[in-house]
């Protein structure tokens, strides 16, 4: 070693000062400029580091909004809004500063370690290795807490969108809370969701702030163990360490000062990886949380090989139609894991084994249905067990007819009996459990949804508008379409008048968040003409006229009379001058189509269907 110094000393006396302190200089000048690289690197690497994980967010909520929209209809009532919102907005920024910090931090921080711990190895590398005797210890201690804390925070996300649920919740139904002098229930409710939210909170922070405790105290056990290591062999001028040899030549001062400096050197990237150790598990627990969404695959979408449909000129189908509900919440929050003592799992281990051998003895398999029947042995008439033990509600029960191209079909019955159910098939906002919705001869889950939505205008009971002006709002449906053929649209559904006389900017009016600003029949007025403008050959009407006083029903009666001739048209309706537009009507009864035909053949064959024309006639005579 000596020879190699030698060998290299005229050059460093070539390119080094001779005089001591412009070696000092020399060196205060190092350091300065290596600072000023290192900063420039620092500031490079974070500016670098941000930019990927919000690029990274910007990619995933476009790929998250996508698959959202993708979903069926029901997977929003299920879920609610409030759990994709906070999915959307809190675990987004969760997984972003994830990934800022895994391509930050976590890259950074482990590399000055590497260099630190190569150093100490070229002094002694069976120092180093004796050194990582409690490696193995804080491994496991750290993959428990990682887990936990994962855990922990997943459930605090689930806290969150209840939290958002019910803040929504509470501020959509803001009137009728005011007007039953609720404030202090609806208070009630948010503080215990709050104080769940709080729980989950402080589980999250006695794990973080556990962190920080375990890994110091390991950090130090390992340093005085190499303290107490290194001091014996120096002192006593030792190469073996209870027989082990820890080095080729006893070790000097100087070269376990610089073992010791570069284990401290290694000991600070370290301690930075465990302040950014919670930050990085909320961004893994998030990150679960969104490919939840964005991994699962739509109920309702294309086939491989899906058929087109360019124009419905035949008829719609109803082939013996069976829709289930599931009764409980599919995607209900986990359970609160419960504590369980050890004898009690083998107990549970013993019992699941003993009745498995049972069951093999008698070769019975067990039925995934036995879990949901009642404990009377039956099941409820109108509910099912689904394969997953699961007891569902039966909306449709065998319900077949046929409705041919430019029919008016009215669909009849008291609240509940599957009515809308039976309408959203029809644009595959839902798909039947059992049986077939055919068009034009075809099965609807062959031919693309977009060709048959394509066919089809609809106005729902409760119209939603978009926070944009009238006019944007009539052409949705037909984004081409002129400022006359909108205008032209709204004198159809008789909504001109009031656009122009009562809106203070007219058609360029904005109507607020949902249509706020505008009444609900006006509303439902701005929809029927967003439907006509459309020109559908499918018009699906679901109580479309339920929200407009009895003159305007009248005027949209008149203009509806005219135009559905020329298409298809399937409404949902209690109203006696809206069923007198049909020419037929399927009387719905507990899920079962109990009679189509005429209103003069209904009335006559259905006792039930007349019941409820009476009842309408008698509802008619009190308004007059």
């Amino acid at each position: 070693m000596l020879e190699r110094y030698e060998t290299a000393l005229p050059y460093a006396r070539r390119w080094t000062p001779s005089d001591p302190f412009m070696t000092v200089v020399a060196l205060m000048a190092f350091v300065m400029i290596g600072t000023l690289v290192k900063g420039v690197c620092t500031y490079t690497h974070s500016l670098l580091s941000a930019r990927i994980g919000q690029l990274g967010a910007f990619e995933l909520r476009a790929l998250f909004f996508r698959k959202l929209l993708g979903y069926e209809v029901n997977h929003f009532s299920q879920r609610g809004v409030a759990d994709a919102t906070s999915r959307f907005t809190s675990d987004m920024g969760a997984l972003a500063s994830g990934v800022e910090l895994v391509y930050g931090k976590t890259i950074r921080e482990p590399l000055k370690m590497v260099v630190c711990l190569v150093g100490a190895a070229l002094v002694s590398w069976q120092l180093l290795l004796f050194t990582f005797l409690f490696v193995p210890l804080a491994a496991v201690s750290i993959s428990w807490l990682a887990k936990s804390l994962k855990r922990v925070v997943r459930n605090a996300m689930r806290e969150m969108a209840q939290l958002y649920g019910r803040v929504e919740e509470t501020f959509r139904s803001v009137r009728v809370v005011k007007s039953f002098n609720r404030e202090g229930y609806e208070m009630a409710k948010f503080r215990r969701t709050n104080k769940q939210y709080f729980k989950r909170g402080m589980k999250t922070a006695k794990y973080s702030a556990m962190t920080s405790p375990i890994t110091e105290s390991l950090g130090i056990m390992m340093l005085v163990l190499t303290i107490l290591a290194g001091a014996y062999l120096v002192i006593h001028q030792q190469t073996t360490l209870f027989g082990v040899p820890m080095a080729p030549r006893p070790l000097d001062l100087g070269s376990l000062i610089l073992f010791y400096g570069f284990l401290i050197g290694a000991s600070d990237p370290a301690r930075r990886l465990s302040d950014i150790f919670a930050n990085l598990q909320g961004g893994c627990a998030a990150a679960d949380r969104i490919f939840e969404i964005i991994d699962r695959e739509p109920a309702i979408k294309d086939c491989e090989k899906p058929k087109r449909l360019q124009k419905f000129e035949k008829s719609i189908v109803f082939d013996g139609v069976f829709f289930e509900y599931p009764v409980a919440e599919t995607f209900a929050p986990a359970p609160e894991r419960k504590k369980m003592k050890p004898r009690d799992a083998v107990k549970l281990a013993w019992n699941a084994w003993t009745e498995k051998w049972k069951r093999a003895d008698k070769n019975v398999s067990p039925s995934p249905a036995s879990s949901a029947v009642a404990a009377d042995g039956k099941v409820a008439a109108n509910s099912s067990i689904s394969e997953k033990g699961r007891e569902n509600r039966i909306v449709l029960k065998n319900v077949s007819f046929e409705i041919k191209y430019g029919e008016t079909v009215a669909i009849v019955g008291r609240s509940g009996c599957g009515k809308s159910t039976l309408l959203s098939l029809v644009p595959r906002f839902n798909d039947p459990t059992q049986g077939r919705v055919l068009i034009d001869g075809t099965p609807m889950t062959e031919i693309k949804i977009a060709d048959v939505r394509e066919q089809i205008g609809l106005v729902a009971q409760d119209s939603v508008l978009f926070n944009d002006t009238v006019f944007e709002n009539i052409r949705y449906g037909k984004p081409g379409a002129t400022r006359e053929e909108a205008i032209e649209a709204a004198k159809k559904a008789y909504a001109d008048e009031f656009i122009r006389e009562e809106l203070p900017d007219g058609y360029d009016t904005n109507v607020g968040p949902g249509g706020a600003l505008l009444s609900g029949g006006q509303r439902q007025r701005i929809a029927l003409a967003r439907a006509i403008l459309k020109n559908p050959r499918i018009l699906l009407l679901d109580e479309a006229t339920s929200q407009i006083d009895l003159q305007s029903e009248r005027y949209i009666h008149k203009a509806l009379k005219n135009y559905v001739g020329s298409r298809t048209t399937i409404l949902i309706t209690h109203r006696l001058s809206a069923i007198k537009l049909a020419d037929r009507v399927v009387v719905m009864q507990d899920g079962v189509a109990e009679f189509v035909g005429t209103h003069e053949e209904a009335l006559k064959n259905s006792p039930f269907y007349a019941n409820l024309w009476a009842t309408e006639s008698l509802d008619d005579d009190f308004e007059d």
